[in-house]
């Protein structure tokens, strides 16, 4: 499927949806869009042991995010102090 199949409402049938079995059969490692290499493993805190969520969030965004916020603290006057 590409953006260009969508030209009328009626269009929308054709597409794919993800239902709640793909999700049971494919969480959370076949639901990427990027190698298992590039990932950088996270949990979301506090909760307890049996209800946390996994995400894996690739390097390069990591990256990126890192460096924005660095920019904005600088913005707002923090030092590297």
């Amino acid at each position: 499927m590409h953006p260009s199949d969508f030209r009328q409402l009626s269009d929308l049938a054709k597409f794919p949806f993800t239902v709640k079995t793909d999700l049971r059969d494919n969480y959370p490692f076949n639901m990427f869009a990027v190698p298992r290499e590039n990932w950088s493993a996270s949990t979301r805190l506090p909760a307890p042991p049996a209800s946390r969520s996994w995400s894996a969030i690739p390097k390069a965004d990591i990256d990126i995010w890192s460096d924005v916020m660095a920019r904005s603290i600088r913005a707002a006057g923090g030092a590297p102090a």
